[in-house]
């Protein structure tokens, strides 16, 4: 059974408007409002923070399974999906409740991703090629919210491929997925289960993120501390921008002049990138010496990244809030606990 994404044509124009109109210069007070939804993979549970306060909102942690990796929530669902990847499932945790369940999945769910109309959960599987003479090809899984249900889909012709980072596009019509081990980035088409992209290489590409219009898309390189532009009309590399040690997340602003880059080195580190001139515009440190970066997200009007560190599994790390428009950290707020803080996600809605 193929994928299948069930995009919304009223949301997705509503979207569109939306971010079309907003720049990143919107007013702060607004831009902090909801929660900030942190994983600690080496802890197995979930910590929620108030977005502007810090504030640690959960009474106690959240247990979501051994090897919590990455978080995304759906809002449609009313729910957050967590990758628990020594389980092999996706934990969900009601957002209202905090109530918890768990959907099993193929080996070693990685990186997550809902679609734009929260319809559709897209989840890494990173289960290549660690078994060996294993039949099983790289693959994303997608569950529908409404029943739970898995579908899984080839993403790329090369065996020994691990796909890593799977990200929708705008219009529902493509899943793109990085893959770390294989060196690719493949477009998937969601109805058909078809590959439609295929570029390489590109030296352990981790994530991407695509433009409204679906005519470019950027994708972080590991392996060489680059940044990659496709064009996905030609499905070529046209730039490569180099940003650091070991870059990951990649975030685009709403007016899509500006791409936030996590860098996985030490100490903990983001970059900034010029996405008209295709130059790096600078990085900022968001924790001290001894630190890892980790993974970002940004707020709905480009204002501010969220991005965790670590101090390693026996460290405290924590979450950097960091303003965009000027690169500075205005607040870092601690774990409660040790272990290495990861996956996070950012909704507008407070923990109710």
């Amino acid at each position: 059974m193929s994928m299948t994404r069930r995009a919304s044509a009223i949301l997705f124009c509503v979207a569109a408007v939306f971010l079309a109109s907003t720049s990143g210069h919107g007013k702060d007070e607004d831009s902090r409002t909801g929660s900030v939804w942190v994983v600690n993979r080496d802890r197995g549970e979930l910590v929620v923070f108030d977005a502007k306060t810090g504030t640690v909102l959960t009474d106690s942690a959240v247990r979501v399974g051994a090897g919590a990796h990455d978080i995304c929530i759906s809002e449609k669902a009313g729910k957050a999906y967590i990758t628990a990847e020594t389980i092999h499932a996706v934990t969900t945790v009601d957002t209202r409740t905090l109530e918890t369940d768990s959907i099993p999945v193929s080996p070693l769910p990685h990186h997550i991703e809902p679609s734009h109309d929260g319809r559709t959960i897209y989840v890494s599987l990173a289960s290549h090629p660690t078994t060996p003479n294993s039949n099983i090809p790289p693959q994303v899984a997608a569950i529908d919210i409404d029943d739970n249900s898995v579908t899984y889909t080839t993403t790329s012709t090369n065996p020994l491929a691990r796909s890593h980072g799977p990200h929708p596009s705008f219009d529902g019509r493509i899943v793109y997925v990085a893959h770390d081990t294989g060196d690719e980035l493949s477009g998937i088409d969601a109805e058909t289960g078809n590959i439609d992209v295929s570029v390489a290489p590109i030296l352990r590409a981790e994530e991407a993120v695509a433009t409204r219009s679906g005519n470019e898309l950027w994708v972080s390189s590991r392996g060489d501390g680059t940044v990659k532009r496709i064009d996905l009309r030609t499905n070529t590399i046209t730039d490569s921008v180099a940003v650091g040690v070991q870059p990951e997340s990649v975030l685009l602003t709403p007016n899509e002049r500006t791409l936030v880059v996590s860098l996985r080195g030490s100490p903990a580190t983001l970059a900034f990138v010029d996405t008209v001139d295709r130059a790096l515009i600078g990085t900022v440190l968001i924790a001290g010496a001894g630190t890892f970066g980790d993974l970002a997200v940004m707020t709905n009007d480009g204002q501010y990244v969220y991005a965790t560190f670590d101090a390693g599994t026996t460290g405290q790390g924590g979450v950097a809030v960091v303003r965009v428009k000027t690169r500075e950290v205005v607040d870092t707020w601690a774990y409660p606990g040790t272990g290495r803080p990861h996956g996070l996600w950012y909704s507008r809605h407070k923990l109710r």
